[in-house]
């Protein structure tokens, strides 16, 4: 059986279509190409299974890539950009391996790298998930099975940046509050993804309003010449997709996918998953159309977006009291239009207008102790939408020297709707609506002295309009390949981020003026000084040893005005107290760590990551107390290994199988928490907390192993897949929290998920 290899190649910089690129299929020289005046290749009658491609031309870095998989059911499209060899004067071979560890964007230098849709697929544990999938590399813990939440390095999720096609968009998971960066299930469908970036520290200059971390993630482009489609059943949804030409001519293409929760469809047929009431329901869907002119640009126009709902009948769940109902729903999409032009052969200019909505709405009834009835006890609405207008410039200065630039203009609403019936954690009357804009602009260079020696410079600021808070953040990066196959890096940046506009919208009444006031309107931006120095080493081609070293200085980190404990570096995704406060700026935090890496890329059928981090995360309130952040676990450690075998030959045989399967462990140190005082607690029937002991204590060590196993059935033009998926297969139960129970008087652990085995069947033709 055989398949076809095909795409574009373009200049790095200025996106200009390279012509007479020689395309190379697994060095045989029959399965070879040249690219045409548009940068576009085709080698058709390529055997499936895994191939080597290499992308060689005079003046530019040859490119080697190694181990795609070639399966029966889809043409292989693989657009790649080139790089200029800053010391060609004559042809001058430079081979630059494509290394995970590395990102897809060339400006950044340090605690970054490239993720697949392969690795999503592959890795046990991600569920096809990106999200956990990145819980696998170094310096990102698992704060909670039943949430992707990203914890990076010790710091809150709340300060992660999620940006898609380049631009920012809201929280893409379902049964989340749009204001967190994470949830219970994606909505990034991996089948619709191009291969992506994620940072951890001291990220380059375009990427503002974050302090923690980055997921850049990228839309892959249909198929221009033939129609495909993909169905898929499993845990995660019922899921169909399609891709195909809009015009051969001018190689337009669409793309698109759309999944229904698996579970809920049962529910319809009367079937019970064990989930009692808490049955989720959500559908989601990606799409992108997109048209290269022949000489007026690219216009695409790109989608994501999702709604979902989860009733809780009597706390079936153990992440919520038993005595409670809870309703909750959620939604969220972007929409984008994107304009890219080649000016010149060394400039483009890249125009995008998108908007983003957020919504998240909870109503929980609670047990009366007097009554025994439920009552109303909180309901909330929170709505956030924006539209963007954004655009960015590249232009090669000189060979190796380039300069990116971009400004980017936001009008942001917002709705915020609370009541506390129980008088406990909302303002009583909290009825917020209105909006506000936001200004952002970068500039970073980026100068390859040498093959071996780059540069990486950059800045960025922000004006936020509500209060006049404005920054402006240097970021520096080189690397050094100071031998053949060893590199050293540095970054420093400083980094800034607004607070979510739900805590500066807080209202409050105040006796003293007889009015309502804002408290925390002018509250600053929280920011964060990050250092970096890394070590690379290449053990061999497909294998790869790095270590970095980090320090993080925080500060401007609000707290909570009496209740110095109270941080919102220690929040999370579903952290719905944070409403209401009264917070200042005045808290400090640093983070400190060491990572290391050790990752063989799949070669000759093995793969491999083992990844280990130990690290310290604490903050100083206003009561000048240093205490440890919420997610100070200390250390995490995972090791993942996986083999694959193909049986058949392609080229030959009408049928073909492939066979893989990997296994997991992770093991971390257990999250921080404030401890009970449980006398008290039984006296005031409530829970009493020991303030003065606040995240001293914390919950037993963390330690999952996860095990997948797939197949696939390659038939001409179509490919068939079957996976079998177990997570925490030796059933640890691990702590979630513990909790006063006000009718046991006592303590109750509450834990994360145990056994759970998964499924999933798909289908490409």
């Amino acid at each position: 059986m055989v398949q076809t290899v095909k795409g574009r190649v373009v200049d790095d910089v200025s996106g200009q279509p390279l012509v007479g690129v020689g395309v190379v299929v697994n060095n045989n020289g029959y399965l070879a190409s040249y690219t045409d005046i548009d940068g576009y290749y085709n080698i058709s009658n390529v055997p499936i299974g895994k191939i080597a491609i290499l992308f060689s031309s005079i003046g530019m870095e040859t490119i080697y890539m190694e181990n795609l998989s070639l399966n029966s059911g889809k043409e292989l499209v693989v657009n790649i950009k080139m790089r200029e060899d800053v010391m060609t004067v004559e042809e001058v071979v430079i081979i630059a391996e494509r290394d995970k560890l590395r990102p897809v964007n060339e400006m950044a230098s340090v605690s970054a790298r490239t993720f697949s849709v392969a690795d999503a697929e592959r890795y046990a544990g991600a569920m096809n998930d990106i999200s956990r999938m990145a819980q696998n590399f170094a310096g990102v813990g698992t704060p909670s099975d039943s949430s992707n939440d990203i914890v990076i390095r010790g710091n809150s999720p709340f300060g992660l940046l999620w940006r898609m096609e380049g631009v920012d968009i809201y929280n893409p998971n379902h049964f989340a509050d749009g204001g967190a960066t994470g949830g219970s299930i994606s909505m990034l469908n991996v089948n619709t993804l191009s291969n992506s970036d994620f940072y951890t520290s001291a990220f380059p200059a375009e990427y503002t309003n974050a302090y923690s971390g980055v997921f850049d993630i990228h839309l892959r482009e249909g198929n221009y010449d033939v129609h495909e489609f993909t169905g898929q059943i499993g845990i995660n949804g019922l899921e169909f997709g399609a891709e195909g030409p809009l015009s051969k001519k001018w190689k337009a293409s669409y793309m698109g996918a759309y999944r229904y929760s698996f579970l809920d469809a049962l529910a319809y047929m009367g079937f019970d998953f064990g989930t009692g009431s808490a049955v989720p329901r959500y559908q989601d869907w990606t799409a992108k159309i997109n048209v290269p002119t022949p000489k007026s640009g690219t216009f695409s126009l790109f989608s994501i977006g999702g709604f979902g709902k989860v009733s809780i009948v009597d706390g079936e769940s153990d992440f919520y009291n038993y005595a409670d109902n809870i309703e909750s729903q959620s939604g969220m999409a972007v929409v984008g239009l994107q304009y890219t032009k080649t000016l010149g052969i060394n400039q483009s200019l890249q125009i995008s207008l998108a908007t983003s909505y957020s919504s998240f709405s909870a109503l929980i009834d609670s047990l009366n102790i007097e009554t025994n009835l439920k009552d109303r006890s909180q309901d909330a609405m929170l709505m956030r939408e924006f539209q963007t207008l954004q655009a960015v410039h590249n232009v090669k200065l000189a060979s190796g020297l380039s300069l990116r630039s971009g400004l980017t203009g936001k009008r942001q609403a917002y709705q915020f709707i609370s009541n506390d019936y129980s008088h406990t954690t909302y303002p009583k009357d909290v009825n917020e609506i209105g909006h506000t804009y936001l200004l952002q602009a970068f500039s970073e260079i980026s100068y390859r002295a040498t093959h071996n020696l780059t540069f990486d410079v950059g800045v960025n600021a922000q004006f936020l309009f509500l209060n006049q808070t404005w920054n402006v953040d240097p970021r520096f990066g080189v690397s050094w390949k100071f031998k053949d196959k060893q590199e050293l890096t540095f970054g420093y940046g400083l980094h800034s981020q607004y607070q979510g506009l739900e805590i500066y919208m807080t209202k409050l009444f105040s006796q003293a003026v007889d009015s309502k006031i804002y408290p925390n309107k002018f509250l600053d931006m929280t920011r964060a000084h990050h250092l970096v120095l890394g070590y690379q080493l290449r053990l061999s081609t497909s294998t790869r040893l790095k270590a970095e070293a980090y320090y993080q200085y925080l500060y401007n980190l609000p707290v909570d005005l009496y209740e110095p404990y109270y941080s919102v570096v220690n929040l999370g995704g579903m952290n719905f107290d944070k409403y209401g406060r009264v917070y200042v700026s005045d808290a400090t935090g640093y983070n400190f760590g060491l990572e290391v890496t050790l990752e063989r890329f799949l070669s000759a059928g093995w793969y491999y990551m083992a990844t280990g981090s130990l690290f310290e995360s604490k903050f100083r309130s206003i009561d000048n107390i240093l205490r440890n952040t919420h997610y100070n676990s200390n250390f995490i450690v995972n090791a993942l290994i996986g083999k694959e075998f193909e049986f058949g030959k392609a080229g030959k045989s009408k049928t073909m199988w492939s066979l893989g399967g990997d296994i997991k462990f992770t093991i971390a140190g257990g999250q921080r928490y404030i401890p009970v005082d449980i006398e008290a607690s039984k006296e005031a029937k409530a829970a009493v907390y020991i303030y003065e002991e606040a995240y001293e204590p914390r919950l037993p060590y963390y330690m999952r192993g996860d095990i997948k196993v797939w197949a696939k059935l390659h038939q001409i033009k179509i490919t068939h897949e079957l996976g079998v998926e177990i997570r925490n297969f030796t059933n640890r139960k691990n702590v979630y929290s513990y909790q006063y129970d006000v009718k046991l008087e006592a303590m109750r652990t509450s834990y994360q998920t145990g056994l759970l085995p998964l499924g999933y069947y798909r289908i490409t033709f």
